[in-house]
């Protein structure tokens, strides 16, 4: 019977032993998993700042959509005769295009053309083609249906492209909104404007504007841009 007794004894230290390291690797468990929490929030802020930087640089370029890629020999003339003609009335000279070109990316394989993106010298210039060319939704050029917009960094159409399904609700129920930079969704209220700019922001945007609440989406415009709203995240 002592025996048993030893034997007992032992194997309820061995369990109390067993416990006090589970409870220690719980510890450790929680403190990496902070620890990679953390990190991830600063490596997504750290994308958002190149990202943010990439787009400042942009500001004085515009995209245009929908010229046709056979006349991509000269696209400057291509654009002033375009800012000229339809939108502005200036000299050439006036216009301070910096450099023009086709998007740097391989042609499309449904076969539409790419952007044409230029830098101008002026802000100011830019901003009122774009707004001139945003009044007239049936501007053409070339034969060709025509649209002026602000060029981005790919990083942050990616994570617009992201949140369509959200946006698109948000055009439904005739919610306002407007983008933010750095990169935001910014959802007009009940007289204020609600903001989501991280993931765990989406409970309380969502709830705010009283939508429905999404599957999961990361919000991350490094990458793979997030997952899709499910039922429920583009207006340039």
């Amino acid at each position: 019977m002592a025996a048993v007794w030893t034997d007992l004894t032992a194997l309820d230290h061995r369990v109390d032993a067993l416990d006090a390291e589970r409870i220690q690797n719980t510890h450790r468990q929680r403190a990496v998993d902070l620890a990679t929490t953390r990190q991830g929030n600063l490596l997504l802020d750290l994308r958002r700042q190149v990202e943010d930087l990439d787009n400042r640089g942009r500001r004085n370029n515009i995209s245009v959509r929908g010229l046709p890629e056979a006349e991509g020999e000269r696209p400057q003339e291509i654009l002033t005769g375009l800012f000229t003609h339809q939108l502005w009335e200036a000299a050439p000279e006036d216009f301070g295009i910096e450099r023009a070109h086709w998007a740097l990316r391989a042609p499309r394989r449904d076969g539409l053309p790419r952007d044409l993106i230029c830098a101008l010298v002026s802000f100011p210039l830019k901003e009122e083609l774009i707004k001139a060319a945003h009044s007239r939704p049936d501007l053409c050029y070339m034969d060709a249906p025509v649209s002026l917009y602000q060029d981005l960094s790919q990083t942050t159409l990616d994570a617009r492209r992201a949140l369509r399904p959200l946006t698109r609700l948000l055009q439904e129920r005739r919610i306002p909104y407007k983008w933010g930079f750095p990169f935001s969704l910014q959802a007009w209220v009940d007289s204020m404007w609600h903001v989501l700019r991280w993931p765990n922001d989406f409970p309380r945007f969502l709830w705010s504007a009283g939508l429905p609440p999404c599957c999961r989406s990361e919000l991350d415009p490094g990458g793979s841009a997030g997952e899709s709203c499910g039922p429920i995240g583009n207006s340039t």
